[in-house]
Formats: structure tokens, sequence, C-alpha cells
């Protein structure tokens, strides 16, 4: 098939990856423990668990489902219309909780829960008592073993390759040959870079008769600043990176562009990963001066912010919460989260893990830096200060009187926290002041109540005083030019159990399957008046004895070039994730990891160079091989994966000859020329393609993104204007270069042209096939459009649209 339904189907032709899990009792459980249960004992527990049975109800037991309360039976398995559970959390009839109602989500979760069959795990706690993560192996001490001997029928003297071939004679399989060179530059340039190779980049690798050229390909892609942007990508997947607030107003961050270009410098300095990692959580502790650290710990405020939360308190527990639980799967695969509201149900996890790294971040501060003046001229700065008294007077006390209005509106303990002296503040008064400020300014300063405020006259005067002090970097309402954090002054709250006053607390320390050690912190050199307990827990992370970060970065890494990890749960390296398929493999890489000073770029060009990555897609006795591992997890074949939804959009702009070669800057919104890396990332509003095609929004990480197959891709491919026009530019550029060909005398015919020879319709395919995925066309093809081409421009715009939405195009092999 040539036509975009073939993007509907191509994939059942291709060789299967793993098993989905989503309806299995191992997918089931991890929702039931990640939504449900959690759900149920912040919500329900107070008044339905133990010994607290209003209503003859209990909601803490599994049977608590068939015996239900004095009303019955709550739940009706694969039934939620007809489960008095949900007909209460929808207030039909009963109200509950009493206090007040669920969210859309969560009530989309129990109705999710109970229509999959109201799965309650029986299974009990694992024990957390000392050392009950020995036999875990994600806690285990770094153990690669011996590497095997090369086999006698291969001629790799790779350590990857030997891993992989001991592996695959024990299961009676072998590796595929080595695919051709043509579509190993297009694998590699799409794995390295994000987009296709130019035609002349894949003619002069084609034709390169020295046994180096793919080695010396390899290092010229990782010296390209295309590289970086592609990393970048591929990282902000996972930390949950997006250009807005999200949630309902789904404001601009125009700040937010300063992270997403620290991760892209970052891969293309070669910054080791411990210093990558470092940066991140504690940038503004080693470096307080230096702007690249700054914008790094942007990582801890990516989450969601909600403008007008008026639970200042709940909003920042969550956002504290969300740190640490992003925290513990970016940089340990840890699901920390199911530990906040109980001891981990299946993983050697305890709640006391949990608040302990979670007190790591109890001092966070916000910080939303203004633009600063940078003029050290006196008159200037004179200047300055007589605007600044001028916008005083202009304002009077009538903006003052509306920031009080929207104090009022605030519990009054909070309010009492805002009134605070700065000096007089603890840590987490700071953090409230700072919540209340932002609201302050969100829904009153920066709104159309000034002017009704001010009137005519007196507000067009604080504009243009506002005009003349943007000018000179001094304006005390613009914008923050970086949003960063520090650890907020004053006394530490220490961090105990949600709602507790009183009673036990806990204190920074390593989770104990890892060792539990206590994470000492001291003030840093640079940074005296920070705690430093991130600068701690960076070098915990980082530590060569810390077992587990190596092996979750070399597993990504391992992801990102072959469609799925040696570990295929790339954020869950728990019991209920998936283990190792090549456990050795996986250590030697992770000690290789550390070894090479935590060199990202050597790694992934081992992995490149390796025989493995190299090999073909197409296996010469695949029928065999499939009845033994129809899954591909013993790697005897290169997996076929479909250009993603980035990878997508970068290409149609590369085939109208219209992609921007500038690295970094501001995001921006439209269709402009730019990579899709560049483009304003809006949580709920995602630009089209990107969203049809499993972009995802940023309000989770995603760790591995999902690959649907829907008729809106191929309707999208099909009709959109976009596309459309991506036809018609790309024909005329096919044209231009077949006229232009004809002037060259001295040009000598590809192979691919003997078709065309003998037809001009011919060689405007063979053409526009090789402009479009560096291969010849076979004759069939050739054959099938010609006629197409052969009606006039139209049918050559046509000819383009069919490839535009072949499989040759659409998935690297």
């Amino acid at each position: 098939m040539l036509l975009s339904q073939s993007f509907l189907v191509a994939a059942d032709s291709l060789p299967m990856g793993s098993e989905s899990t989503t309806g299995d009792e191992i997918g089931q459980r991890r929702f039931f423990e990640s939504r449900i249960r959690p759900l149920l004992i912040e919500r329900c527990y107070e008044c339905h668990a133990a010994d607290r049975t209003e209503g003859g109800l209990r909601l803490d037991l599994a049977e608590s489902l068939s015996i239900g309360g004095d009303s019955g039976a709550i739940v009706v398995p694969g039934q939620p219309d007809g489960s008095l559970l949900v007909a209460a959390i929808r207030y039909e009839g009963l109200e509950m909780p009493p206090d007040a109602p669920l969210s859309k989500q969560e009530i989309s979760d129990i109705n999710t829960w109970i229509a999959q069959g109201a799965f309650w795990p029986l299974t009990e706690s694992v024990d957390h008592h000392e050392g009950d993560g020995q036999a875990w192996w994600a806690a285990a001490p770094i153990d690669p073993g011996d590497v095997p001997e090369p086999l006698s029928t291969t001629d790799s003297l790779s350590a990857i390759d030997r891993y992989i071939d001991a592996e695959l004679s024990e299961h009676g399989l072998s590796r595929a040959p080595r695919t051709d060179r043509a579509r190993l530059i297009r694998r590699l340039s799409y794995d390295l870079h994000g987009l296709p190779p130019q035609p002349e980049a894949i003619a002069d690798f084609v034709n390169d008769p020295s046994t180096d050229a793919y080695e010396r390909l390899v290092d010229s892609m990782l010296a390209d600043p295309a590289y970086g942007e592609r990393m970048a990508r591929l990282w902000l997947d996972v930390v949950r990176y997006a250009d807005s607030d999200g949630w309902r107003q789904d404001a601009l961050r125009p700040q937010a562009w300063r992270y997403r270009q620290f991760v892209t410098d970052a891969f293309n300095a070669k910054m080791p990963y411990d210093r990558f990692v470092a940066l991140q959580l504690a940038g503004d502790e080693l470096q307080p001066r230096d702007e690249q650290s700054l914008a790094a710990v942007h990582f801890m405020r990516l989450g969601i912010y909600e403008f007008n939360q008026r639970d200042a308190e709940g909003q920042w527990q969550n956002i504290v919460d969300e740190i640490t639980d992003v925290t513990a799967d970016v940089f340990l695969a840890t699901g920390l989260a199911c530990a906040k509201c109980h001891d981990h149900k299946f993983d050697p996890i305890s709640r006391a893990d949990y608040f302990r790294l979670r007190s790591v971040f109890e001092p966070v501060l916000f910080i939303d830096r203004q633009p600063r003046s940078n003029t050290n001229d006196a008159a200037t700065r004179k200047r300055i200060e007589t605007l600044l008294a001028e916008l005083r007077d202009v304002e009077a006390d009538d903006v003052i009187r509306l920031g009080d209005n929207q104090i009022d509106r605030f519990p009054v303990e909070i309010q009492a926290m805002y009134r605070k002296s700065p000096e007089q503040r603890t840590s987490y008064e700071h953090q409230m002041a700072y919540m209340l400020n932002r609201q302050i300014y969100d829904e009153g300063l920066s709104g159309g109540q000034i002017s009704k405020a001010l009137g005519k006259e007196r507000f067009a005067r604080r504009e243009a005083i506002r005009s003349e002090l943007s000018s000179l970097g001094a304006d005390p309402y613009a914008d923050a030019d970086l949003l960063s954090l520090v650890d907020a002054s004053g006394e530490i709250r220490l961090t105990r159990l949600p709602g507790r006053d009183q009673g036990a607390s806990f204190e920074p320390a390593a989770p104990s399957v890892f060792g539990g050690q206590p994470l000492q912190s001291t003030p840093p050199v640079d940074s005296p008046m920070s705690s430093g307990r991130r600068t701690a827990l960076a070098n915990w992370i980082t530590s060569p004895d810390n077992p587990i970060t190596s092996r979750v970065m070399v597993n990504r890494l391992w992801q990102y070039l072959f469609d799925t990890g040696l570990v295929a749960s790339p954020n869950d390296f728990g019991r209920l994730g998936e283990v190792p398929s090549h456990p050795q493999l996986l250590d030697y890489l992770a000690k290789r990891f550390i070894d090479s000073g935590w060199d990202i770029q050597a790694i992934q060009r081992e992995m490149v160079l390796s025989e493995t990555y190299q090999q073909s897609a197409v296996h010469p006795d695949r029928e065999h091989a499939m009845t033994i591992d129809a899954g591909n997890r013993w790697l005897w074949h290169k997996t076929v994966r479909r250009l993603d939804a980035e990878q997508y959009r970068d290409s149609l702009l590369v085939a109208m000859g219209k992609l921007v070669d500038h690295v970094g800057g501001p995001s921006i919104d439209g269709t402009a020329g730019r990579r899709s890396l560049y483009l304003r990332r809006y949580r709920n509003r995602s630009d089209e393609m990107l969203a049809a095609l499993d972009a995802p929004p940023g309000i989770v990480g995603t760790a591995k993104r999902d690959v649907t197959t829907t008729a809106t891709q191929s309707l999208l491919m099909l009709n959109s204007p976009r596309v459309l026009n991506v036809a018609a530019e790309f024909a005329a550029r096919v044209r231009g270069q077949i006229e232009s060909s004809k002037t060259s005398a001295t040009r000598t015919p590809h192979a691919s042209e003997k078709f065309a020879t003998e037809n001009e319709s011919g060689a405007f395919v063979a053409c526009a096939t090789r402009m479009l995925t560096g291969l010849p066309p076979d004759d069939t093809l050739v054959a099938l459009l010609s006629p197409l081409v052969c009606t006039g421009a139209q049918g050559e715009v046509d000819a383009c649209h069919v490839l535009l939405n072949g499989n040759a195009f659409l998935f690297v092999d």
C-alpha cells in the first residue's frame, strides 16, 4: 500500500514488539496502586477504614466491594453506571466525599477501574525489614561478569555484540546480516539528529571505500549541533517539559525555553552526566551566579501551576510532592509515589523512605528573576530612580489596595505569613508568601483592574512610564526573564506526614533499599545561605557506589537507539516493572558509563558502532526466529519503527527545503520553519500534527511514547492542507532538481535511473523517491506512479503525496 491507509496497517506487517501488559494483572496492579488505592486513602479512609465504618462500609479491604455497606454492594465489576460507588462520587443521591467532590480525573479513574473489572490485589505488602532489597536486582551492585568469548560464526569483537550473540546462541538464534549503507545512514541520522540525511551525504557515504567510513560518519554526527537538539527532545519528554502552566488557563511560560536551551547545550558540549544531574538538582547551590546553572534547576519548576488556587498550602504540597516523584522517576526509575500514602505494596520502599527524600526539597523557594538593568551609566541610573518614584506617585495607594483585596481571599493564617517581615519568616512562610504574591500579580496587578482603578489619564501615564523603564531594563512589572529557585532563609520546617504538626519528622536520607544513608548537607561555599540538601542528594545519586543511576541512563540511551530498553519499563526498575533482557550487558554498559567519566557520547558511540545496531531489519530465517522470539527481545534483527511526531514534521520541512537551520532561542508559535523542538508546547492545546502523532503534552513525564494507529492520523496525512502544501512544494523541488540535472553535462546517472532513461515520468518518481528516502525505487513503484505523473503538474503533486504517505518515508528500518 502506498497511500496513508498504509499508515494504519503497516505495523501489522512488521516484526512484533513486546506485548502490551495494559490489560493483564501487572497493568491492573500498577493502575490500582498508583491511582485507586491512594485516592481511597486520601478521600475515603477517614470515614470508611478499620474501625471507622460509617454506613457499615469499609473501603480498605478487597471484600468491601462485594459486601458493601448498609445499602448493599457498592461495585458491580465491569459496570460503572450500575455501581453505587460511582453514583455517590457523581453526587447522584448520596454525595461522597461529603466535604468536596472528586475531580473529573479522579472520577474518571474510578470509572476506568470498575469498567476493567475492579481489580483489587490480594497480595500482601512486601516485608520492609532490614536487607529486604538485597534480592532486588536494581539495588544490587553492578556486576557485568566476564565478557563472553566471540562466537566462531561471527566476526565482531565488540563487547556488546558478544553479550547479544551469547544470548541469541542460547536460544538457537543468530543476528541478521548488516544492513546496506543507504539504510544505515538514514537510521543513524534519525537516531542521532532526528532528521533525514541529505542526498549528498548518503551518496558520499555509500561510495566511500575506506574501512573507517562508518566510524567517521558517527563522529561527525555526534559533533553536529543537531545532535544536541535530538537528545534534548528525548530528555524533555522524560522531565515533562512544556511552555505553559497547564490545567485550565494554561498560561504561557515565556522563560521555560531557557531550560530547554540548557539541555541542548549540555548534550552538545558533552557535559558529563553526573554534572548534568547535579546542575538540575542544585545548580543554584553549586554556581549561584552562573546563568546556565540557574536555568538548569528549572527542572524542578516544570510541574503544573494553577494560577487561581486559593488553597495555597495544598498547591504547594502538591508541587513539592511532584518534584519528589519526578526526581525519583527520572534519575532512579524508582516509583516512590505509591509510598506517599502507605508502604509500597510490592517494592521494598517504605513510607518513611518517601518523606526522607521529600525532606530534601522542604526549604525550596521559587524565584522569578526580573530583567536587570544593563547599564552602569550614572545618568541612566538616576533616570530610572526618577521614573520609579513617578510610577509610585501615579499609582498612589490604588494598586496596593488591589493587592490587598486579593490577599483577603486567602485564609487568615496564610495572610499573616504574607504580611510578616521577610527577616522573620520561616522557610515555609516564605513559600506561602511566594504563592500569594504570584496570585496577587496574576489576578489583580496584571489585568484590566489597574486601568479601572487609576482612570484613563493616570493609567496612560503609568503605561508610558513603564514603557520607558522597560527600554532601560527596569520595569518592575515586567515578566520574569528566568524562573529558578533557591533554598528559603529562616528556620526549615520539619518534614512530617501530611496533616500532622507533631510527632515523628524525617531528615534527608537515601531510600533504605539503596543503603538508607543520611544525606549529610552543609551550606555550599558559593551559596552559604542554602541548606546544601539538594547538593547532597545530587552527590548521592551520581556516586559510583550507587548502582541504579548509571543503569537507568544507559537503559534510556539503549532505548533511544533500539526502540526498547534492555529494561522495557524505563521509568520502573521495581518489581512491577520488567526485568532486564540482558542483565550482564546492562551492567557492562553501566560500568563503562561510570568509568568513562559519565560520558554520554562515548556510550552511544559504542552502541551505534556495534554490529547489533548495524544489522538489517530483515532476517534470512525470519519464520524460524519468529517462532522463538516474536517480540525480538533477544535482538535478532533491527526493529522497524515509525517516525515520531517531531521527526515527521521536521522531515516534511526538509522535503520542502524550508527547514531553518538555527539552534536555540525562545519558543515560537505557528508553523514557521524551525524544528519542532522550538514550537511552543502548550499542555492543553498542542500543535495539531504533533498531538495526532502521539507527542506528549508534558503533563507528566513520558519515558516511552505511545505509538498509536488511528483514523485521525490517516485523515491528517490524506487531507490536511499542511500535508497537501508539502506535496506541492516538494513536487516543485523535484521538478527543479530534474531540470537542473539536465543542464549538468558531467552528471553520471544513478543506477536507480535505469527506468528513467526510458520514461521521463519514471525519472520524476525515481528522483522524488531518492530525495525523500535516500533509497532507489523499485520498478514496480515507478510503474505504478508514472501514469499519475504523466497527467501533468497536479499528477506530480499527487505522486509526491503518495510517496509522503508511503512506508519508506514513514518508517525507519
